[in-house]
């Protein structure tokens, strides 16, 4: 709000005269009095007399935008908007170019941060008057408050020399998924005929505009990062700093990758979880919950054998959290939340992981909800998170890559619909992907990809895989139903499968469409290097966005490229370790090579 001196009003001093005191007190009154009965008399104004109607006034035309907003602001998908945001922003655009970028970009993130602050308490508000047969507002409510985070998170980061882009798109796709999965879930109750639909819509209202300033807050972030070398950082030694040579994310340490790197043998644990009673806890949440806050170290807790009944949720304050089974088949997580039963595809998960920073080995992660249950999510992940060694297992939904960046190296996924899906930058290696036996009615697909926003870097990268029918999914039943790549979720739906075996399972045409969700002209789903009975693409789909076997449309989504600096930090041996005990004679009929 502008303050009274920017309509440039003066206070005026006291005077000593009377005559001068009595001067500007009577004539302003008298002219006050003569201007009301001329307004007044003129009020009624005939359009064909001769006395002109009142003086009206106008705001000036805004002035043109400079060249650099201009530049900056086509290139996002909300110009007009973009234009409005940056109105306002008081720099000076005279100052050197370094200084120009991170301030237009900062100001954006600040208004969106504004804007979203004043839409969260009113949407809190209303939510207290509207009676709630569910906890999807509080969900909703916390995922604002994840956005709020993430966006200041981006803010932060502009303060580094150089700014790291990647890391801003990261954060900034993830704020933008968390706005569309607080819309997605009220239509998730509508279709369970809920009271909620108005709320729903007035969310949807409120938070458009929201996901709307921070796409073009992405667009901006990809506009400074193609650019900024040409005109913000001369010196090239600015370019080589914070490029981690180790080929590791930036928030492991040495002793993370030793962690992941090693046997399961944590010497000293930290925290010890038994069912039995001999460990410092006897569930995995009580041991979550005596984590530090917001802790700094890596935090292990290591998992006894036994089945955990729990729906484990790693909140956000509890950061640098590692969990250490005994082994896949020894350690399981197991809970049944599910759709019909009235949750959420958000909410449903057995084992939720917000905190960032978090690593998971050896173990299970089950939702033994049956098929016809619909959505049951086993594994949700709303952090950068990597998992070694570890198995998911369901039907529909089973591991939701929500946000941020992942990682999932030797791990076996169980599913039948959509049962990898989100709009994380989510990366795995090296896993085997089993297709589960469907109800009758449904055909099996294994990706669902959300990218929203082109700008979004987003993904599902699947690099040396297999894919396969599960053991208890048998041959004689396959040819009842089809099994597809995947699906597009949203318009910039992207993914790949690189490198992998494919099973005769998959359906020729590989990809199937998803009309209520998706262009596909604007999709990008890729094909490289497969082997396999189920590799060969002369059937394929002819989508505008579909690509075989292009090595540059690889190259980009590699784990380097695509986790930004990911490669090699898991540095495992040189066989598929799940080819092993149950899954080895599958794994031999297949002909599976070693990866």
């Amino acid at each position: 709000m502008e303050s009274s001196s920017s309509f440039g009003f003066k206070k005026s001093s006291r005077s000593s005269s009377s005559s001068s005191l009595l001067l500007t007190t009577v004539i302003p009154v008298a002219l006050l009095i003569l201007l009301s009965s001329f307004l007044f008399s003129n009020s009624t104004h005939h359009p064909h007399s001769s006395i002109p109607p009142p003086l009206t006034f106008q705001r000036p035309p805004p002035s043109p935008p400079h060249p650099f907003i201009k530049n900056t602001c086509t290139t996002t998908l909300y110009p007009t908007l973009c234009f409005n945001t940056l109105s306002s922003i008081p720099i000076n655009l005279h100052h050197d170019n370094r200084t120009v970028t991170r301030n237009v970009l900062k100001f954006t993130i600040q208004k969106t941060i504004y804007r979203l602050t004043n839409s969260r308490s009113r949407m809190a508000a209303l939510s207290l008057k509207v009676h709630q047969e569910n906890n999807w507002v509080q969900n909703c409510l916390e995922l604002l408050d994840l956005t709020q985070y993430e966006l200041q998170e981006s803010i932060k980061h502009l303060y580094d020399d150089p700014p790291p882009y990647a890391a801003i798109k990261n954060l900034l796709s993830a704020a933008m998924t968390n706005e569309n999965t607080c819309i997605e879930g009220f239509s998730d109750l509508k279709r369970k005929d809920l009271n909620q639909t108005r709320l729903g819509r007035y969310f949807q209202r409120s938070l458009t505009p929201i996901m709307r300033m921070i796409s073009n807050s992405l667009a901006i972030t990809n506009y400074l990062e193609t650019t900024g070398s040409s005109f913000t950082f001369k010196d090239p030694r600015l370019l080589s700093k914070g490029v981690n040579r180790d080929h590791v994310p930036s928030w492991m340490t040495a002793a993370d990758r030793r962690l992941m790197q090693t046997t399961p043998k944590i010497s000293p644990p930290i925290i010890v979880v038994a069912r039995d009673g001999t460990g410092n806890f006897t569930t995995i949440a009580a041991a979550v919950a005596a984590a530090p806050n917001r802790g700094k170290g890596r935090h292990v807790i290591q998992i006894k054998a036994g089945i955990y009944k729990e729906n484990l949720v790693i909140p956000r304050n509890k950061a640098n959290i590692m969990l250490v089974g005994e082994g896949m088949n020894a350690t399981i997580i197991t809970s049944n939340k599910n759709f019909v039963d009235g949750y959420t595809t958000f909410t449903s998960a057995t084992l939720t992981v917000v905190g960032n920073n978090f690593l998971a080995r050896d173990l299970t992660i089950m939702n033994t909800s049956g098929p016809e249950k619909h959505q049951a999510v086993a594994l949700r992940v709303t952090s950068d998170a990597a998992f070694y060694h570890c198995q998911f297992i369901s039907h529909q939904d089973t591991l939701y890559a929500h946000s941020l960046s992942q990682l999932y190296r030797e791990c076996a996924i169980h599913g039948t619909i959509d049962f990898i899906f989100g709009n994380a930058a989510a990366i795995f290696e090296r896993c085997l992907i089993l297709v589960r036996k469907p109800i009758l009615g449904q055909k099996n697909v294994i990706t669902a990809q959300g990218r929203l926003d082109p700008n979004q870097n987003t993904g599902i990268s699947l690099q040396d895989c297999t894919i396969m029918a599960a053991p208890d999914f048998k041959v004689n039943e396959r040819a009842n139903f089809s099994t597809f790549l995947g699906r597009p979720w949203r318009n910039y739906s992207r993914t790949i499968v690189m490198r992998s075996y494919l099973g005769d399972i998959i359906d020729p045409q590989g990809w199937c469409p998803w009309n209520e969700y998706s262009n596909l002209n604007t999709v990008e789903y890729i094909e490289y290097n497969n082997f396999g009975p189920g590799a060969d693409t002369r059937k394929r789909v002819r989508w505008a966005g579909f690509h075989n076997n292009s090595k540059r449309d690889a190259e980009k989504m590699n784990i380097q490229s695509f986790l930004h600096g990911a490669d090699e930090w898991l540095k495992s041996t040189d066989y598929l370790p799940l080819c092993s005990g149950l899954y080895a004679k599958y794994c031999k009929t297949a002909n599976v090579q070693k990866l």
